[in-house]
């Protein structure tokens, strides 16, 4: 099987339909349609059931993509060791973070790193927690800035970067700014908050639950970091979850945090790599350079 046919399949199983997984990888479906067709050809089993809401994985396609993500993997770990032969000071670091820890955190560090490691090359995305993890163990990325999850994550290794501070906020000249000091006063306020699943959301609704509180209206709920909608908290009523640190940044520019009790969370940041995966020693470097970081910065 050709090891671009293996990583075309981890991409099928990650998106809706042969359309969408083309676009992603910048191929066209045509292309795609052939390499799902030799894969099929050589399991002798049909990998995906099509119809018309999209694609969906079979059985067989589930045995087939576990073995491609090792086999992919392991072919990733190959070219990095025999990189690291050829320099040790070089490299291609990928790494995957929460949106709101690139200017403030990452960038910062980058800028010192660069100038002990002119070489070292440096691939990042953003995203939220959940996606972080899955791209970090399907072998998309290198290593992972991320909330630590509730659930376990075996094949992956961890080391805690520091407490992130983040709290309920509203634009500073709000009507009601200075009543807003209990959650009942909260629960006929609407807001902007991240979508179910996520963290921060979690924590939101049980501060609410455990008052025997209904839960306010959501008027906005999404993905994307909550960093993405300061400007329309500065331009309406509408209460939303911002990093403390960002509210002395220009984005956080005429917000102010709610001054009541209980409206602010901390939760536990993570450097994550995969266990048995092979990090390049630059890309091991970085990682040292992020910790010692996570204990002199703030997050």
């Amino acid at each position: 099987m050709r090891i671009d046919d293996l990583h075309a399949l981890i991409a099928l199983s990650q998106h809706p339909s042969l359309h969408a997984t083309a676009h992603t990888l910048g191929v066209t479906q045509s292309a795609l349609s052939k390499a799902l067709a030799r894969l099929e050809a050589q399991a002798g089993a049909t990998l995906f059931e099509r119809s018309s809401q999209g694609i969906a994985i079979t059985a067989m396609g589930e045995t087939l993509l576990r073995h491609a993500r090792q086999v992919t993997q392991a072919m990733h770990d190959l070219e990095t060791e025999l990189g690291d032969e050829r320099s040790a000071k070089a490299g291609l670091i990928r790494l995957a973070a929460l949106p709101h820890l690139v200017p403030s955190f990452i960038t910062p560090l980058l800028a010192e790193f660069h100038l002990k490691r002119p070489m070292a090359r440096f691939s990042i995305r953003t995203m939220l927690s959940p996606q972080l993890l899955i791209h970090l163990e399907d072998g998309l990325v290198d290593l992972v800035i991320a909330a630590k999850p509730e659930a376990s994550h075996p094949g992956l290794a961890n080391a805690s970067l520091g407490l992130l501070d983040v709290c309920m906020v509203a634009r500073a000249r709000h009507p009601r700014l200075t009543q807003l000091r209990s959650l009942g006063d909260l629960v006929h306020e609407r807001w902007v908050l991240p979508d179910r699943g996520i963290y921060l959301r979690h924590w939101f609704e049980q501060l609410f639950a455990r008052a025997d509180l209904p839960l306010p209206p959501v008027a906005v709920e999404s993905s994307h970091s909550q960093l993405a909608f300061t400007h329309l908290l500065r331009q309406s009523d509408l209460l939303g979850l911002v990093p403390r640190q960002h509210l002395s940044q220009p984005e956080g520019q005429g917000l102010a945090a709610l001054p009541g009790v209980d409206m602010a969370a901390q939760y536990d940041l993570h450097v994550f790599w995969r266990a048995k995966g092979v990090l390049s020693p630059v890309a091991r470097e970085f990682r040292d350079a992020l910790l010692a970081r996570g204990q002199d910065a703030p997050l």
